[in-house]
């Protein structure tokens, strides 16, 4: 039998990925959804479901462990945004002093030197972030009936779920060794979890579970679990974003669990199909300059002892022996003794370094020969050869174009096209309709394209201001990072973060408001329901109840229309 809907009895949140970008607006949302009231509570206190992704797992964690220590939002609001105000954030500094740190990795012997390890560290020591998975339980956090923050795995390409119903961390590895995994879960530190959560690729190598993650190696679990070949070298996890920068994937999944039906999944992203298009080099085309295999060759041909080093060496001892015999004059002079002493000695070190470059040189030539007859396919090996006798700016043109095309397919076009996989899955499914809504970043910063379009008129609801399309637009400009840059400091760029999320999903819940009133025959009537309409005309609507709720959103947008940052102001 299918459950009934309720408008806002269930919510379900994901906070998509993007760095400081998706914390700050999610910070936001959050901060509307407590400002709401719906049925004598807030709305934020209806949220019964999180999912998260990178930097909004940042916001995520931190928010779901002062529900589990019953802490009022406004409390951890004020905390959240005293830990990361610019004057105050120091993760970047202080995640490259303790990499630097010998000291810091000879007290925390279980993790492998790494930035995304040194940046797990200063999670760890963050307010915000203190504690372990455990204190996610379901019997120790009431409010919730699932969270989830998600990674990726490198072993099978899956999303790697840090949750507390279901499968912890992905099905094959759960499944296969499951009372390992769960006795050691309880143990991974919240901390490592952001970490795991927000390791973009690029800028970070991947964490090992259960290596990274498990302080006490000697832990018979964690023995158990490295004696199995899978967990031998550990399992690569790396940011949730690489297969679903949304969570999605995982709300639609805790949706379907006995008991964990929503009755509104609000999707916060800070993402879009936007992407800057892949130019080609501007290196020269000419035909003229060095061979690779001449330029090499100059190279390699210092890599050895050549008569230049030793020879010198010659002349200078013997001139040190005949001054020493006196043949200069009736004594020696400390001049010749100096001069040539010094190039006695330069024509040695350059010989012995000489030497020894040779050795290293055939090393690795042999090496990358090996090497190269291991990995080169047969039938490609003489055109792959034919590239010596390239030109070096050539060789240098087609290997940025490379690199600068893989960098474009790996950040957007197959971002891109996992985020539209994941929103079909959500708007595909007939059972979802009337329980979906997204508030995406870029929605009201005024800059049409393809991707967007303005349907505020068939809604009747008054259009954003210019001044709320501005702060949207500085909003929407801020790059993935974890840190904050001097320009972002300049344009108060984490208040207009904030208040972007605060008038995106007010703008937006008024949307999915107005959409599920439709159910009357003539809803531009209904949009001026607090002027004209009678009381009895409203109670004909398909959900009465949310006319007050309306209501309070509409009074919202005004305000922000006028001053988009009134609320972080207040």
């Amino acid at each position: 039998m299918t459950e009934k809907f309720k408008p806002f009895h269930k919510i379900g949140l994901c906070f998509s990925g993007g760095g400081y970008r998706a914390t700050f607006y999610g910070l936001g949302v959050l901060a509307v959804l407590d400002k709401i009231e719906f049925q004598e509570k807030s709305l934020l206190e209806a949220v019964k479901s999180i999912s998260s992704v990178s930097g909004g797992t940042l916001l995520a964690a931190a928010y779901t462990r002062s529900v589990q220590k019953n802490q009022p939002f406004s409390d951890f609001y004020q905390k959240l945004y005293a830990t990361f105000e610019p004057s105050n954030d120091q993760l970047l500094e202080n995640a490259t002093k303790k990499l630097k740190d010998d000291q810091v990795w000879k007290k925390n012997a279980y993790k492998r030197r790494s930035v995304i390890n040194a940046f797990a560290l200063c999670y760890q020591e963050m307010e915000v972030f203190e504690g372990t998975f455990e204190m996610f339980h379901k019997d120790h956090i009431k409010q919730f009936d699932t969270v989830c923050f998600n990674a990726t795995d490198f072993t099978y390409g899956l999303t790697y779920r840090f949750q507390n119903r279901g499968d912890f961390g992905n099905g094959p590895l759960y499944k296969s060794y499951r009372s390992q995994i769960k006795a050691l879960k309880d143990q991974i530190e919240i901390g490592d979890i952001v970490a795991s959560s927000s390791c973009f690729p690029i800028g970070f190598a991947p964490l090992v579970f259960p290596d990274d993650y498990i302080k006490d190696h000697n832990n018979s679990s964690y023995q158990q679990l490295k004696s199995y070949e899978v967990f031998k070298d550990g399992v690569g996890l790396m940011d949730g974003g690489i297969a679903d920068n949304q969570g999605i994937g995982s709300m639609v999944l805790a949706d379907k669990r006995k008991g964990g039906r929503l009755d509104l999944i609000l999707i916060n992203d800070v993402g879009g199909n936007q992407m800057p298009a892949w130019e080609p080099s501007h290196e020269s085309h000419s035909a003229a300059g060095v061979s690779l295999t001449d330029a090499v060759s100059k190279v390699l041909d210092y890599l050895k002892v050549r008569a230049l080093y030793w020879i010198p060496g010659l002349i200078a001892l013997l001139m040190l022996i005949l001054n020493n015999m006196h043949v200069f004059g009736e004594r020696s002079y400390a001049s010749i003794y100096i001069v040539f002493g010094v190039l006695l000695g330069a024509s040695i070190l350059a010989t012995m370094i000489g030497l020894i470059a040779s050795v290293v040189k055939n090393t690795y030539l042999q090496k990358i020969a090996v090497l190269f007859e291991k990995n080169v396919p047969k039938p490609i090996e003489d055109d792959i050869l034919r590239l010596k006798n390239l030109k070096v700016s050539l060789i240098k043109r087609m290997l940025a174009e490379r690199m600068s095309s893989a960098f474009t397919m790996i950040n957007y076009v197959f971002m891109n096209q996992i985020r539209r996989l994941n929103y079909d899955l959500l708007y595909s499914s007939s059972k979802l309709k009337h329980r979906r809504a997204t508030a995406m970043i870029y929605e009201l910063d005024g800059q049409r394209n393809s991707y967007t379009r303005n349907d505020d008129d068939k809604v009747a609801i008054p259009p954003p201001s210019k001044l709320l399309q501005d702060v949207a637009l500085t909003a929407t400009q801020m790059p993935t990072t974890l840190w904050w840059s001097e320009e972002d400091i300049k344009v108060n760029r984490m208040n207009k973060l904030i208040a972007c999320g605060q008038f995106t999903v007010c703008h937006n819940l008024l949307k999915y408001i107005i959409e599920l009133q439709k159910g009357t025959e003539d809803r531009s009537e209904i949009d001026e329901m607090f002027g004209r309409m009678a009381k009895e005309s409203l109670e004909e609507l398909p959900f009465p109840e949310l006319i007050p709720l309306e209501q309070q959103l509409r009074e919202l947008w005004s305000k922000f229309n006028e001053n988009p940052l009134w609320m972080v102001e207040e």
